[in-house]
């Protein structure tokens, strides 16, 4: 994926780096906006890596979550309600933005759970 996104050119000042989704590797810098799409589903303890991830922010830094659940037999992911709930110790506000409706950003309709939710600290 860094590959890809340095082959994409992400951006000028882009700094990619390699390691764990849950603890990135960027020491004691601090970030205004943490964006993670499709990720925290995967993790074990979300609440854990919601709580890194809010000391990573500045004051008055964001979150932005897009997550979601998806299929019908066994479906994975984590309800919009859910993550509200996980990320409540850690914001000051958040709020629910629906995706699903939109196909341009999956490439087809969908008809499954898709959302971001942003966070403010």
């Amino acid at each position: 994926m860094v590959d890809l996104a340095r082959a994409k050119r992400a951006g000028r000042d882009a700094v990619f780096l390699r390691g764990d989704a849950a603890a990135p590797p960027v020491g004691e810098r601090r970030f205004d906006v943490v964006l993670v799409r499709h990720v925290l589903w995967t993790l074990p303890g979300p609440a854990r890596v919601l709580r890194h991830w809010r000391a990573l922010l500045r004051p008055g830094g964001r979150f932005v979550l897009v997550e979601g659940v998806w299929g019908t037999v066994a479906p994975v992911g984590v309800p919009a309600e859910r993550l509200t709930a996980l990320l409540a110790p850690f914001v000051d506000h958040a709020r629910v933005e629906r995706l699903s409706d939109d196909a341009r950003l999956w490439g087809r309709a969908v008809t499954d759970e898709r959302y971001a939710v942003v966070g403010l600290v």
